[in-house]
């Protein structure tokens, strides 16, 4: 039992040491640089802003207001409208872009569905955060 308990104890204490390497000897190596880390952050946070802009443009035009106004605080929806994700904050800039040229181009039957459709999820995504916040603030107290 003995040779076998010094053996362990031997395994244990080299093995730790083989471990425990100087960091000055450990090498550093960066996949990506801090530069071009910068610059994507960059590049995402001005896709997030111009997204931002873009729907709180649609709802914030006279036309918007006038036809869906009083079926939603658009102003409300407008405020919250940065607390989305990127993903659901893109797809709705996709579809407030399509509204703006249609208004632009002068159709009002399919603007007046893409609209409401744009909001309905607006809302309905805020929603879903806040609820999301409330089930996490009372699970994790």
């Amino acid at each position: 039992m003995k040779p076998i308990a010094l053996f362990l104890s031997v395994l244990l204490v080299s093995n730790t040491s083989l471990q425990a390497s100087p960091l000055s000897a450990q090498k550093t190596v960066h996949l990506i640089s801090i530069e071009e880390l910068r610059d994507q952050v960059a590049v995402q946070t001005a896709a997030r802003a111009s997204n931002i802009r873009e729907i709180q443009t649609l709802l914030r035009d006279q036309g918007v207001q006038d036809r869906v106004g009083h079926l939603f605080d658009l102003e409300k929806v407008a405020v919250a409208v940065p607390t989305l994700d990127n993903e659901t904050l893109a797809e709705l800039a996709r579809q407030s872009r399509q509204v703006n040229e249609q208004f632009r181009a002068g159709g009002t039957g399919m603007i007046l569905v893409l609209l409401i459709a744009v909001v309905i999820v607006i809302v309905l995504a805020i929603m879903l955060v806040n609820k999301a916040e409330d089930v996490a603030e009372t699970v994790l107290g």
